[in-house]
């Protein structure tokens, strides 16, 4: 019989070892098996290490090869991920962040779509969000049906979202010399630069069930960058990296989405502003106020807008916190539809 192709998995690591284990336990899980596991740590000051090694020998009595790796020195998050990814030897790649995980069928159904579509240089699937508790949230898909999407046109929606963080991705290794020269460092969003330098190269499919789990908890880098704006400001580098990138490789679909991707910048602010205020980040929510017009000229006449700016100014910290959740339960400004993938698009049916 054929052997399987192998499926290199990456868990870059530092300090989380109380949800180490369950992660390991995860990919451990799978019903797909030709894997090796890559683990690195960044020379964590909990138990880490030693959780990971105990992993490495369960993992070797099933036969997967489990590489562990221990820094000597904290190198930083950006170059630790690098040395997972160096040193995967897959056909496929996946980087799984240490407090994330997946469902068991996540690798096996990833690799048949690989498999069935040749052109496919990423499968994206649909996650669920995992408190520091376990608690489990469900979250709306992106496209409401599976399926394969023209790069093209999967670069012009992936100027307007990013859709997938690395735990919702696993990419084909082979595709990667076609985009290496055109990859960039970010320091927060490079998962969407990634996302769409790949649809630039490739066809992209997508998953709408729920196969990995993203832990949200008040460690996450992304929390930090949303305080003090980097992030949205990251965002707008990227839209013009985008449009670059899109022009050099003669896609004009992304390109022509320029102005629209720049607008929907302002709606962000208004997300990213109720965030703030929901952890008493006020003059964070103002900042992000005063920013929206700025990529979106006509949101001052927004309703939501005016009310939000009526809440940040008011002088008594109770009374905006009341006002705010107030403003919450009568107003979602995050996603709560799955959109129609573009046109042309190729229905999967992985059962």
């Amino acid at each position: 019989m054929k052997k399987e192709p192998l499926v290199s998995v990456c868990i870059p690591n530092y300090n989380y070892g109380h949800y180490l284990g369950y992660c390991l336990e995860s990919v451990l899980n799978q019903t797909y098996q030709n894997l090796e596991v890559i683990f690195s740590d960044n020379a964590s000051t909990d138990n880490s290490y030693e959780i990971a090694y105990e992993y490495k020998k369960k993992f070797e009595d099933r036969g997967i090869y489990f590489h562990l790796n221990n820094n000597k020195h904290n190198l930083g998050s950006s170059a630790n991920s690098t040395i997972v990814t160096s040193r995967s030897e897959g056909e496929f790649v996946y980087t799984l962040a240490s407090d994330d995980a997946i469902k068991p069928e996540f690798i096996e159904k990833c690799v048949r779509v690989f498999q069935e579509y040749p052109s496919v240089g990423m499968v994206m699937v649909n996650r669920e969000e995992i408190d520091e508790n376990g608690e489990v949230y469900k979250q709306t898909p992106f496209y409401n049906t599976s399926c394969v999407i023209n790069g093209e046109d999967q670069a012009a929606v992936f100027m307007m979202a990013g859709i997938a963080i690395p735990a919702q991705r696993m990419v084909r290794n082979s595709f990667s010399g076609r985009w290496a020269r055109y990859c960039r460092k970010w320091n927060v969003a490079g998962d969407w630069y990634d996302n769409f330098l790949v649809s630039c190269f490739a066809d992209i499919a997508y998953l709408k069930e729920d196969l990995t789990q993203y832990r949200v908890h008040s460690g996450n880098e992304t929390n930090e960058s949303e305080k003090n704006l980097m992030g949205i400001f990251e965002h707008y580098q990227l839209i013009n990296a985008f449009t670059d990138l899109a022009k050099a490789c003669r896609l004009e679909k992304p390109v022509r989405r320029y102005d629209e991707a720049v607008s929907h910048l302002g709606d962000m602010c208004l997300r990213y502003a109720l965030r703030m205020l929901r952890d008493n980040e006020t003059e964070a929510a103002k900042r992000y106020l005063m920013l929206a017009p700025v990529m979106k000229a006509s949101i001052v006449e927004n309703e939501k807008y005016v009310q939000l700016m009526n809440i940040v100014n008011l002088a008594d910290s109770k009374e905006i916190r009341k006002r705010a959740e107030e403003f919450r339960e009568k107003n979602n400004l995050n996603r709560t539809i799955s959109y129609d993938p573009p046109e042309g698009f190729t229905t999967l049916n992985l059962n």
